[in-house]
């Protein structure tokens, strides 16, 4: 940050001494321009200008946070401070007045004023005046305050150590620059919080084709049994970009089965969040539920308003669901990964899901410990669906049934934002099948009265009314209270039941080192002759390698006894890779045992296998399940045998991807799903005539490091192209790039961050020009009594062939100076002349006149030397 305040001059030499063989003679690129006098301003008398020894040291706030500064160090390591300066990098308002001779402004705490008057050697802040005799010293243009000063006056304690040539400085209050980091810092996690995206200097949008072929999905799976046929599945999935949107099409084929329209998946997604008359459309397939319970996805088409884009609202609500043991479990919402997890050891896990604005499509992934992949996806349009204030949102949907072509399906749906805390919405949904009610209106409300607690009520006339109330009593203890009633004879859901009636309490607890999770919940539903009621409790443990779950169920229908039953879940990691897990189930009414099994894992790299014994005390069975999984580089194939009733089973499985136009007849292999992903690719280039397009002649740069969020970046050594792959499509991604990365000095990136959005199913192309930049240097002499030595802390400014200022660099205490990070053109250099003028000096030559011209390693110009003297 404030590091790059001066510019090392190490590199510099570096470079110069690289060049300097290949360089003509200076004055061929740049001429000097003599001085003429002006009028003077007696300061400084010139004896004094050599009194101190300057200094440039790095001032530590903490171990993250440092700049560096020009100080002057006397015999006895007395040190004086570029007050103007320090004030500016410390963010401390001040002000030049009279000419020069004070600084003025205030400082914390209580914005006191201050005033130093440089002239009459005071310094007041507030009511206090302080006489700095011998506190203020006045060199080539810059006063100096008096560090014991600086602390009393100020309260900014500088200690300085002459070993380190460092100082750390301690204030007595907050400084303005501190706060102004914590703000952004924390402005930062709150963007990140909200799935804001940062700021990029560029920006790629969507590129739309008539049609680019992308991505293949592939599976297959047998099944032997004895005395059984041999069952076989193929399915493939062919992914690519049709009349500017996203077109899938998957087949599943089954050698025992019939034809079923169900195996057969094809849908058409147009996005275009810019738009707001209609930002998303589809054809096709699918997959829609509201009100009526849909047996099958509709064939049919889609429209809407509402952008794919994760736009956070505040507060949360909690899913929980059972999976396999130990499974990771991955949360997408709008195809945008918000978070992942490991369920316990009977396969129970939690999500602490956003509240998000529009409408959401949740979508969940599991992978086992032996690398076997599920999708589940859920479309949410209720329970929680909240809008920004003034926004107005809608959906229409209208096709037939997958299975049942005479049965016919439309949805009307819409939703407003009153306010950020109050959205309303309604709709009405027709299903053609029904017999009494076909046409289904509804009225849906849902309210935010505080941060924690979120309630929505829903009416579906004719059908039901449901409401839900949502309550994190803690930041992480939820409470959920969900009711609904069905009108008696209702044939639009497979509910039979007249009331539902849920509650269920989540509490997490730590205690020392050992991690607990319980959770409780009632669930009552009330029928017509009866009440079915049921109540279970959770409690997971963690520690460490261990991890334990233990699950009591109770269930009872009115007045009739009630069945209770146990169940306990062992599951420990040994340290030599080894998963171990014990289950026992109990009848707690009989007061007998249901089943136990044990089972083990064991992962070598790429390899997992398990092998399991169960037994089951009520049919007297015993089951042997022994697995494998082999994950390749374009495939995960898996092998399987049970053993049970007599009975022996073998299944085989593998499944895989191809994604295509990675250019250089690239072609990318997965052993995951790439259907309706997207992947760039970035061509850095050195862009010598700098128009930001590749042209002939110009190469490619090899990088060593890219950093994109979300994602993981591949470079080739064989033709410098950067791949990203498997990102999901209609989603921003940053890509950030760094000067440091690049082989030579002498190169810059021209846009150093890229905000790209993902197209469907295929690559998108993206150039990157680096260009080479020159550097000038040369050294500023002070002539007084005959003598010629460096002076620092003179301001050397940069024009460009139009006199527009370019950039500005000062002097070293040797006078040395050097500016790297000139792009070829003409250029004007010269001492600052508002400082000539306060010092009263005159510059010779005035200024230098000449050009950087075009390289591959960037132009250098040495020995633009300056000779200043009094007038």
């Amino acid at each position: 940050m404030l590091n790059s305040y001066y510019r090392n001059k190490a590199d510099s030499m570096v470079s110069t001494m690289h060049l300097i063989l290949l360089l003509l003679p200076i004055s061929f690129f740049f001429t000097p321009v003599s001085a003429t006098a002006q009028a003077a301003f007696d300061v400084v008398e010139p004896d004094s200008l050599f009194s101190y020894e300057p200094l440039l040291i790095n001032v530590y706030l903490n171990p993250a946070i440092s700049f560096e500064l020009e100080v002057l160090i006397t015999d006895d390591n007395d040190l004086y401070v570029d007050i103007e300066d320090l004030f500016r990098k410390l963010e401390i308002p001040c002000e030049k007045k009279e000419q020069g001779n004070k600084l003025t402004g205030f400082i914390e705490p209580g914005n006191k004023p201050y005033s130093i008057n440089f002239i009459a050697q005071q310094v007041t802040v507030a009511d206090n005046t302080t006489i700095a005799k011998n506190g203020l010293i006045y060199e080539t243009g810059i006063w100096y305050l008096e560090s014991n000063i600086l602390a009393n006056s100020f309260g900014l304690n500088l200690t300085f150590n002459p070993r380190s040539l460092a100082a750390k400085l301690v204030a007595g209050f907050e400084l303005p620059f501190v706060r102004k980091l914590q703000l952004e810092n924390t402005r930062n996690k709150i963007s990140k919080l909200k799935k804001e995206q940062p700021s990029a200097d560029t920006v790629v949008p969507r590129e739309y084709n008539l049609f680019k072929f992308g991505m293949i999905d592939w599976a297959l799976s047998s099944y032997q049994a004895a005395s059984k046929p041999t069952y076989n599945y193929f399915t493939l999935g062919i992914g690519a970009e049709l009349l500017y949107g996203q077109a899938n099409v998957s087949i599943n084929y089954n050698d025992q089965f019939d034809y079923d329209p169900r195996q057969l998946q094809y849908n058409w997604r147009w996005v275009d969040n810019d738009n707001n008359l209609i930002r998303q459309a589809q054809l096709g397939v699918i997959h829609k539920q509201v009100i009526a319970q849909l047996n099958s996805p509709v064939v049919g088409a889609s429209v809407s308003n509402s952008p794919t884009t994760v736009r956070k609202a505040k507060g949360y609500y909690t899913i929980n669901d059972y999976t396999e043991a130990n499974w990771t479990v991955e949360l997408y919402l709008n195809d945008v990964l918000l978070d992942y997890t490991t369920a316990d050891a009977s396969g129970l896990y939690v999500f602490k899901v956003p509240i998000i604005y529009g409408y959401t499509v949740i979508k969940l992934k599991f992978y086992s410990p032996l690398g076997e992949e599920r999708t589940e996806e859920r479309i949410l349009n209720v329970p929680f669906t909240f809008l920004p204030a003034n926004t107005c949102e809608y959906e229409f949907t209208g096709g037939i049934l997958q299975t049942d072509k005479n049965t016919q399906y439309a949805l009307g749906n819409f939703n407003y934002g009153a306010t950020r805390f109050l959205t309303i919405g309604g709709g009405v949904e027709y299903l053609s099948n029904l017999p009494t009610y076909p046409m289904i209106p509804y009225a849906k409300i849902a309210f935010q009265p505080i941060s924690k607690m979120v309630m929505n009520l829903e009416y579906a006339h004719d059908v039901r009314l449901k409401g839900l109330l949502n309550y994190y009593i803690t930041p992480n203890t939820f409470l959920e209270v969900d009711y609904e009633k069905y009108k008696e004879g209702q044939e639009a859901t497979n509910l039979n039941a007249l009331e539902a009636r849920r509650i269920s309490l989540t509490i997490p607890l730590r205690l020392n080192k050992v991690s607990l999770l319980s959770k409780m919940k009632v669930d009552q539903f009330i029928y017509k002759n009866f009440h079915f009621n049921q109540f279970s409790f959770i409690l997971s443990a963690y520690y460490k390698q261990f991890s334990a779950n233990l699950a009591y169920l109770v269930n009872w229908v009115s007045e009739n006894r009630a069945f209770m039953s146990m169940n306990l879940l062992l599951s420990y990691k040994l340290r030599n890779g080894f998963a171990f897990r014990p289950l026992a189930e109990y009848n707690l009414s009989e007061k007998e045992f249901i089943r136990a099994r044990v089972e083990l894992e064991k992962r070598i790299h790429k390899l997992y296998f398990s092998i399991s014994y169960e037994r089951n005390f009520l049919s007297k069975d015993d089951i042997v399940f022994l697995s494998s999984r082999y994950d390749l580089p374009f495939a995960r194939t898996g092998f399987s045998a049970s053993y049970a009733q007599n009975n022996l089973i073998f299944a085989e499985s593998a499944q895989g991807s191809f994604a295509f136009g990675g250019d250089h007849n690239f072609v990318k292999t997965s052993n995951n799903s790439s259907l309706g992903k997207g992947g760039v690719l970035f061509y850095p280039f050195l862009d010598l005539n700098q128009n930001g397009i590749q042209d002939e002649g110009e190469k490619r740069i090899l990088l060593s490091l890219v950093r994109v969020s979300g994602a993981k970046a591949v470079i080739s050594e064989k033709d410098s192209i950067i791949r990203i792959s498997d990102l999901n499509a209609f989603v921003n991604y940053t890509v950030e790039f760094s000067d440091g990365d690049l082989e030579n000095i002498a190169w810059r990136f021209q846009h150093k961050s890229y905000q790209v959005m993902v197209d469907p199913n295929g690559y998108k192309r993206v150039y990157v020009p680096v260009i080479a930049v020159g550097e000038v240097n040369g050294t500023i002499y002070m002539d007084a009594d005959s003598t010629s030595r460096g002076i620092g802390r003179i301001t050397i400014q940069i024009f460009d062939g139009e006199g527009q200022w370019v950039a500005e660099t000062l002097s070293e205490p040797d006078g040395y100076f050097s500016y790297l990070g000139l792009s070829p053109g003409n250029y004007t250099l010269r001492v600052d002349a508002e400082q000539l003028e306060s010092l009263n000096y005159q510059s010779s030559p005035v200024y230098y006149k000449g050009a950087i011209r075009v390289s591959e390693d960037g132009d250098v110009v040495n020995y633009l030397d300056f000779h200043i003297k009094p007038r």
